[in-house]
This record gives structure tokens, C-alpha cells and sequence, in this order.
């Protein structure tokens, strides 16, 4: 974090931070995704904290189920999905990879602008049998979340990247294997896991959708939230054959991020939305246990990572849990966003958990970025200051910054407080 050192009273100045974007993405790994695609039951995730500051990306990748052994992994780099391109760093082997990459800053655009993307050879698919693309928001589609769900082996996976400058949802989606003629699909919202709601963005037909959700910013934190999901209908299931929620939260299950570490085999993916007027938690939790049995499951609270904590709600057995979470209070919701809960699967080999994986959201905005353009500097404060006098505000901005109703004195000591803060 730099500092901007400045006189203040009252001609407004003070001490400002400047501060480069931290930014999380993510990406769901399928043999879909590969081109040419790849048919493997194998699968994965991966979280990405990008500080463009220091120009570096911290990861954290899980896979399982490849069809022969891993020979290699790479993040490549640029290209949008269904295009290849070349290796840009080597990850580490492994079904479970954590470390760091260094990139050049010629790079970063491309990087956040989600043209890069992992991909995981093995001996059957030397060119990869696994990748997933880096982006904002991810959509695993199956029948399971279709409410009713029905019997249907139909898979997709979406891939988003949403611009809050625009209001705009830029999507990637790929579908397989209906049962019968495609009729429609759409974005339907918002709802959680288990919840049915309505039609806000329709999507074209066929394997392959492209295109962008011009959404109100209104929508924008339900969003961000997970509350908005891809239902594909069909002949034989007018309804919705398969439906896939569209979450930002993804994060990985591992036996590292135990306390202490196992030396376990088993790993997993956790995708989590959040209903705030609600106080719901949704969540599609997918794991592989290897070599040992599962015992129990919970969602554990509240602590940061490293540390442990109590039972919080319980999961059922299985594979995969798909469900939701009713917690109590504000209090409770804090702790989740903060990022104080976490996904503890316990086994017969590791009664005390096994795996891991801690419930991580997207990095809010800074309040004192006024303009939006990643750093808090004296442009915020002209951008306030006009927005405060009546000329527009920047998007998703506005001279209400204490959010009361009203336009007055107070909201200009709060943006004031927040500047000097700096973020």
C-alpha cells in the first residue's frame, strides 16, 4: 500500500491510501472445457486472489478422478474459452496445488479480463484432460438443482464475467447431453439453491451460449451473491431439464487447510450462495473421499482460517450436498461474510476432518474508490465532490454515501471518514 501524504482541514485534504486492486476469481475444471472437449468424469476448482499491486496470483487448485496419471499443469494464457493458447507458469503436481505466480504486468489485463485458464494433462489426454477458465463467476448445470430434479445425465457449466462499471453479465455456457429438443433457456432470479424464481435474461439455444446480460444495477449484489442461476428447458422437461446456480463463492476443499494439516487423499469443491433478506445459506458441496469413509459433515464457525471452531449446521452424508443453511441472525451473517465459517468433512481415518475448505466471497469494493478505478486518490474526491453538487455520479455510486435517504452534510463527513481511512 502506498501512501499519499497531504495537508487537510478544511479545504478537505487529508492522508489518503492508494491501493491497487485485490481481486478473487475463480474456475471450474471439466473435460468440457478443453478443445477439443474431453470426455472425463474427472473434475475440480480453483480459487485465485490476484494483487495487482504486487503482481502476483495466490491459487488454490483441487482436482480428482482424472483417467490416468497427472503429466503436467498450466495456467495458459491468453485466450477466451473455446480457443487454446500457450503455458504462461507450471503449477505444482498433484490433486492439490497451492503456491503463487508472478506475472508480468503486460499481462494483467488479459489476466482479469479472464483469458487465462488452468489445464491439467494426463497420460490419456496429453493435450489436458481438465480445464477451467478464470473468471469472475462459475455455473456447474445438472438436473440435481432443478426443483423439482429430475433423472436427466444432461451437464453444462457457465462461465461469467461481470462488469459493474456497465452493468453488464458476459457469459460462456456450454451444454450437453438433453434428453430431448432444447425449447429454451434462460437466467432466472434471484433464488437460492432449492428455490424456483422467474425469467429476468433470456439465453440463445444450442450447445454453445454466448453473449451479455445487460442486468438493472439493482441486481448487481444479488449477483454477486449467487441468487441468480441457468435453466436449459427441454421437451421432455418443459420446466428445466438442467439448472445451474451462478456463484462467485467456489472454494476448494483440501487437507491442507485443516488444523493441524492430514495427510489425507480425499478432496472437494464447495459452491455457496448467500441470501441476505433471508438469512440463507445455499450450497452444492461436491467431494471425493479416497481411501477412507465418510463419517460426518458441517458447516464449522466462526474462525478465520487456521484456526478451528464448533459445529454450526450439519450436512448430510454423501457425495454431494446440496442444500441450504438458515442461520440465525446478523451476527451470524457477518461471520460468514467475513469469511469466518468453513466446510469440515470428517472421515473414519480423520474423525477430527479430513478436508477443509473455508467459505470465501468476492473482496468488496472500497468505499473511498469513489470513481471506481482501483486506487483512492484526489480523483475520488472530485468524483464525490461533483456527484455531492449534483453533476452524475459515477456508476453504481451516489452522493447518499451513508445510505439514509438523504443528500446532506453528514454523507460528506462519512466519505470524508473513508478517505482518510483510505482502504
Amino acid at each position: 500500500m502506498k501512501l499519499i501524504a497531504c495537508s487537510v482541514a478544511a479545504s478537505l485534504f487529508c492522508m489518503a491510501s492508494t491501493q491497487a486492486e485485490i481481486r478473487r476469481m475463480v474456475c471450474l475444471l471439466t473435460g468440457s472445457q478443453e478443445v477439443p472437449p474431453v470426455g472425463t468424469s474427472a473434475r475440480g476448482c480453483g480459487l485465485f486472489e490476484i494483487d495487482t499491486s504486487t503482481n502476483t496470483v495466490n491459487y488454490r487448485i483441487v482436482y480428482t478422478g482424472l483417467s490416468a496419471a497427472e503429466t503436467a499443469a498450466h495456467i495458459h494464457g491468453f485466450s477466451a474459452p473455446g480457443a487454446n493458447s500457450g503455458v504462461k507458469t507450471n503449477l505444482p503436481a498433484g490433486p492439490v496445488k497451492v503456491g503463487v505466480w508472478t506475472y508480468p504486468e503486460a499481462d494483467e489485463a488479459s489476466l482479469l479480463a479472464g483469458l487465462a485458464y488452468v489445464n491439467i494433462h494426463s497420460g490419456a489426454f496429453p493435450g489436458g484432460e481438465l480445464r477451467g477458465q478464470i473468471v469472475d463467476m462459475v455455473s456447474f448445470i445438472d438436473a440435481a438443482q432443478e426443483v423439482p430434479a429430475n433423472g436427466s445425465t444432461a451437464q453444462g457449466v457457465g462461465l461469467f464475467m461481470i462488469d459493474k462499471a456497465t452493468d453488464a453479465l458476459r457469459y460462456y455456457i456450454l451444454v450437453g447431453g438433453l434428453s430431448s429438443a432444447e425449447l429454451f433457456s434462460h437466467i432466472h432470479g434471484a433464488a437460492t439453491y432449492g428455490t424456483n424464481s422467474g425469467v429476468v435474461h433470456n439465453l440463445p439455444n444450442g450447445a454453445i451460449k454466448t453473449g451479455v446480460w445487460n442486468y438493472p444495477q439493482a441486481a448487481e449484489q444479488s449477483i454477486l451473491d449467487g441468487l441468480f442461476y441457468v435453466n436449459v428447458h427441454s421437451a421432455n422437461f418443459p420446466g428445466g431439464e438442467v439448472r445451474g446456480q451462478i456463484v462467485s463463492s467456489v472454494n476448494p476443499i483440501d487437507r491442507l487447510q485443516e488444523v493441524p494439516p492430514t495427510n489425507g487423499q480425499s478432496v472437494g469443491c464447495a459452491f455457496c450462495s448467500i441470501n441476505r433478506n433471508t438469512n440463507t445459506l445455499g450450497y452444492d458441496i461436491q467431494a471425493t473421499f479416497v481411501g477412507s469413509t465418510e463419517t460426518a459433515a458441517h458447516i464449522h464457525g466462526f474462525a478465520p482460517a487456521g484456526i478451528n471452531a464448533g459445529v454450526l449446521h450439519n450436512l448430510g452424508l454423501g457425495g454431494r450436498k446440496l442444500g441450504t443453511w438458515s442461520y440465525p441472525n446478523e451476527a451470524a451473517e457477518d461471520g460468514i461474510l467475513k469469511e469466518r465459517t468453513y466446510v469440515n468433512l470428517h472421515t473414519n481415518l480423520f474423525p477430527g476432518g479430513e478436508i477443509r475448505g473455508q467459505i470465501r466471497w468476492p473482496i468488496p469494493p472500497c468505499p473511498a474508490d469513489f470513481d471506481g478505478d482501483g486506487f483512492v486518490d484526489f480523483f475520488d474526491l472530485d468524483a464525490f465532490v461533483a456527484c455531492f453538487e449534483g453533476d452524475p455520479c459515477p456508476p453504481g455510486k451516489s452522493a447518499d454515501f451513508d445510505g439514509d435517504g438523504f443528500v446532506d452534510f453528514f454523507d460528506f463527513d462519512a466519505f470524508v471518514a473513508a478517505f482518510e481511512q483510505g482502504c
